[in-house]
């Protein structure tokens, strides 16, 4: 069976794992509001395979509460399947990504 892990850091957090609908459903709301903590939260991706727009639509989410809480939220290492994803999608544009 396929999961997804969220690991806490005092800079964010990190996902690992597959990051599709089948997985998606395990982060709930919890591990939002303990990356939201933070006025900034850098979010690391570079574990993170198999992404489908079920995980797409979890960091726009991600984002939005993020945006209503005025806090910022950044995304590093994002898998190039997540990348094209967004790009077919027409949402890369929303995604605050930062180039390591």
């Amino acid at each position: 069976m396929s999961q997804i892990e969220f690991a806490l850091s005092s800079e964010g957090g990190a996902l690992s794992g597959e990051f599709t609908r089948h997985t998606v459903p395990t982060l709930a709301g919890k591990t939002i509001k303990k990356l939201l903590k933070n006025d900034h939260a850098v979010l690391d991706l570079k574990a993170v395979h198999g992404v489908d727009t079920a995980g797409l639509a979890w960091l726009l989410s991600l984002i939005e509460q993020a945006e209503k809480a005025h806090k910022k939220v950044e995304l590093i290492h994002l898998p190039e399947d997540l990348l094209k994803l967004a790009k077919l999608s027409g949402v890369d544009h929303f995604l605050p990504i930062t180039e390591c």
